[in-house]
């Protein structure tokens, strides 16, 4: 096969649910394209993107700064959409990381090369308003979600895939607000249409799933919650692996609801089997550790544990303090949980979004769709007109349209779910530049 040809099998195979096929495609790829540099571009983006979904983090950002560098001395107007893919990628890597301000700037320059009220500028209004949700910063996410959606239902139509992106982001944001009733629609909304479009066990519809059992959770739906949620994971275990950043993220989400439901011992073993792999995934001082620290400290609070779940929390707060705005509700929950431990009658409060706290504790939405900091983008699955990191919110994986995105999950944004890693990716889809090219490259 051709470059292109592998280029467009890769392309094919990760908008299937499987990133690791796509990886080796786009490796062959790149040996194969010594002498086009247009196509060298293309093959480290998607090496950059697989990477990305298979949680190989130092890779995708050696391969995405080596197609930003390259890109940036191409002419013509596929080398334009290219800059503008590798630099929204190289962005989401950011935002994945939990580098939000440094997501913001990259974001802001990308804006700066779209047309105003373009397909381009929607996604990157989108990919932003990702970090801001990450970061604690709302209204603006609202804000710029908004200018989003308006843009996608005009130019594609209230039906297509990529809408699908939008209203899972959109009930991520209700549900970090704590408007769950609000969540619902846009969430059920988000997979009625990508599983349509992707089928019943593709990652970005786990992502979605995922997301809608956080929600159905804090409706106190909690039987449909779970089954939906285990679903999930299943489908996160067999598309990209037991040690995949969204089954780590959703085996924290599983952990809140069972210890909801009473089950004490299932639920910190689930914490604690997240969290050993977000660690291992993402390092130590990941904002997206802070809210499973966070549950896991109410947990053992309860069985009598002070002395543990004070150091949990304040290891959950020297994560949060350095990456949200003061007023995020994970660090304020953080805050007043250490606070409330030094007296007899406490109300700690859980942080992972719908699935949260104790029966007599105060629930808090967390800051991810599925319930986290970071990443359906990226998310994250993250995964078209919007290429993962068109950030979908959930960690999520597998993004396949190019507003699909987690990370991780998300991360992840499905919102990255994240991931965070949704999560989603760029605007310009990957598919779209390499299909459309000549023959033969």
């Amino acid at each position: 096969m051709t470059a292109a040809e592998m280029l467009v099998e890769s392309v094919a195979r990760r908008e299937q649910g499987a990133p690791a096929d796509a990886h080796a495609l786009a490796a062959e790829a790149l040996d194969a394209a010594t002498d086009d540099d247009s196509r060298t571009v293309e093959a480290l983006i998607l090496l950059g993107r697989t990477s990305l979904e298979l949680c190989a983090y130092e890779e995708a950002a050696a391969h995405l700064e080596r197609a930003v560098a390259l890109a940036e001395r191409l002419e013509g107007e596929t080398a334009a959409e290219l800059r503008v893919v590798a630099l929204s990628d190289r962005a989401a890597l950011a935002r994945m990381l939990g580098r939000y301000d440094e997501a913001e700037r990259r974001y802001r320059q990308l804006l700066a090369l779209a047309q105003p009220d373009s397909l381009d500028a929607a996604a990157v209004y989108n990919d932003l308003a990702v970090t801001f949700k990450f970061a604690g910063n709302f209204d603006e996410a609202q804000r710029l979600y908004g200018r989003s959606l308006a843009i996608l239902e005009r130019e594609l139509g209230p039906d297509h895939p990529d809408l699908a992106t939008l209203h899972h982001n959109l009930g991520g944001l209700a549900h970090a607000r704590g408007d769950y009733a609000a969540a619902e629609s846009p969430a059920r909304r988000s997979v009625e249409i990508r599983r349509r479009a992707l089928g019943q066990n593709h990652p970005a519809v786990a992502a979605d799933t995922a997301a809608l059992a956080a929600v159905l959770d804090a409706l106190g739906q909690a039987e449909e919650a779970e089954t939906l949620l285990r679903r999930a994971i299943a489908v996160f275990e067999h598309a990209l692996g037991p040690e995949h950043y969204e089954v780590a993220f959703n085996l924290g989400q599983l952990a809140a609801l069972r210890f909801r439901r009473g089950d004490l011992d299932e639920a910190e073993n689930l914490y604690r089997r997240g969290l050993a792999l977000l660690e291992h995934l993402l390092g130590a001082d990941h904002p997206d550790l802070a809210p499973s620290l966070n549950n896991l400290a109410v947990l053992v609070a309860e069985r009598g544990q002070p002395q543990e779940a004070a150091a949990l929390h304040r290891q959950a707060l020297a994560i949060l303090e350095q990456s949200v705005q003061p007023d995020h509700p994970t660090l304020v929950a953080c805050r007043e949980n250490l606070a409330a431990l030094a007296t007899p009658a406490r109300a700690l409060r859980g942080a992972d979004p719908a699935l949260a706290a104790e029966p007599g504790g105060t629930e808090l939405p967390g800051s991810r769709l599925t319930v986290t900091l970071g990443g359906l983008g990226e998310g994250n699955t993250r995964r078209s007109a919007l290429g993962r990191h068109a950030a979908i919110e959930s960690a999520a994986a597998a993004r396949a349209s190019p507003f699909t995105g987690t990370p991780p999950t998300a991360k992840r944004d499905i919102e990255s779910v994240g991931a965070q890693p949704g999560a989603c990716w760029t605007f310009v889809a990957i598919s779209r530049i390499v299909r459309s090219a000549p023959e033969g490259r």
